[in-house]
């Protein structure tokens, strides 16, 4: 297999030596001179949705008075700073903290990142330099394939090579298309969780606290999760759910946390549904139906996380691709980008449409509404012969006057 490698995995992602050196230096303070204390042991283990806890063993050469605990979630805002208290002071000690995931959830196929400070009697400490463990959903066993920054995990019982080895072509074909118009400036790592039935996939997520649906990205983790039966018709799956949710992380990645926020749903959304390899035909239908019935939704309602109701939200994901691939189609990918720029900038939903299509939400509405109204058959005709009735009236009106000159 050229330039992939392919091993089995319990769990977690491969993180390379430079990673974990600059996560280091930006997520805790350097190590401290401390004469005398050393760290025998520090770990980390984990239940999914039930617990994390995080063991120490240090000594000193004297007697060691206080432990704390730092650690941090990748996508949680804020440090979480623990003084260990259920230890026996001494030379050596052994301590640990139990984090129960049922009232402190961490977001799921989070890289948690945890460090230590000690301090001795002689007054000396040590802060630790940090470790890293990853919060997968161990209650599986994952095979694991990669190709670059892009890994794709899926569930050990159904371990053929070629289902893994299927979705990560997709996965690659998709961050090439989809950055082609995007144009991230920098393409972080991407992993890619395909549980192996969807009630696995809504239980793991109802456990920590969260409910999701075919699949979700979770872009300020680099993690995409799926649902994708091994049967017939994955690839069609994949083609589908992949391409979907990455282009939630390159779009994520492309306007940068900060400006995230301020992408309207229909953008981001419509977006992803353009980008899907194999369009779903009932989103097209809905489309049809709603249109017929004069029952679209308007698009600044769009502009915040859709209707709860099912029926509502599958129309407002119809309307969102379609209204994508009419920008696409009329005035091109580098408007994209343009609507892209203005919103990582922080401009509101109606004013980001205005500055970069110059048109108001309002009248972009407008013209995507008529592209889809029919087009009765004389119409289509005359669009079709428009331009060469349009050439033929102007060759007459250059030959007009040639043709009075050489009259008599």
């Amino acid at each position: 297999m050229t330039n992939c490698e392919l091993r089995i995995a319990s769990y977690g992602l491969r993180i390379t030596a430079s990673f974990v050196l600059v996560l280091g230096l930006l997520l805790a303070p350097l190590t401290a001179s401390a004469e005398g204390i050393s760290v025998i042991e520090s770990k980390a283990e984990h239940s999914f949705a039930q617990q994390i806890t995080f063991t120490l063993r240090a000594t000193s050469d004297a007697e060691i008075t206080a432990v704390y605990l730092f650690f941090r979630a990748t996508g949680d805002d804020q440090t979480k700073s623990v003084p260990i208290e259920d230890f026996e002071p001494g030379r050596e000690i052994s301590a640990s903290y139990t984090n129960d995931m049922r009232r402190f959830p961490l977001p799921p196929f989070a890289t948690v990142n945890f460090w230590w400070q000690i301090e001795d009697s002689a007054g000396n400490q040590l802060t630790t330099e940090p470790q890293q463990t990853e919060y997968t959903d161990n209650r599986f066993r994952w095979e694991q394939i990669s190709d670059g920054d892009i890994t794709v995990h899926w569930v050990e019982e159904h371990g053929d090579p070629a289902f893994g080895q299927a979705a990560l072509d997709v996965a690659r074909a998709s961050v090439e298309e989809a950055n082609a118009e995007l144009h991230a400036p920098t393409l972080e790592p991407i992993a890619i969780y395909i549980y192996d039935a969807q009630h696995n996939l809504d239980a793991a997520m109802l456990l920590t606290g969260r409910e999701w649906v075919v699949g979700q990205a979770h872009p300020e983790l680099g993690v995409v999760i799926v649902a994708i039966p091994y049967e017939d018709g994955y690839t069609s799956r994949m083609a589908r759910y992949i391409p979907h949710e990455i282009t939630h992380l390159l779009v994520y990645q492309t306007v940068t946390p900060a400006g995230y926020k301020y992408v309207p749903e229909w953008l981001d959304e419509g977006l992803a549904m353009s980008n899907e390899r194999l369009p779903t035909p009932e989103f097209t239908l809905t489309l049809d139906e709603a249109r017929a019935a004069g029952q679209l939704l308007p698009l600044e309602s769009l502009c915040v996380p859709f209707p709860p109701d099912s029926h509502a939200t599958f129309l407002a994901y119809a309307q969102s691709g379609s209204v994508v691939r009419f920008i696409r189609e009329r005035y091109g990918a580098a408007k994209i980008r343009a609507l892209l720029a203005a919103y990582a900038n922080g401009a509101s939903c109606t004013s980001g449409v205005q500055d970069a299509l110059n048109v108001s939400l309002g009248g972009l509405e407008t013209a995507w509404r008529a592209s889809l109204e029919p087009q009765a058959p004389w119409r289509a005709w005359a669009d079709q012969i428009g331009v060469w009735v349009g050439l033929w009236l102007l060759s007459l009106l250059l030959a007009a006057p040639m043709i009075s000159k050489l009259r008599p």
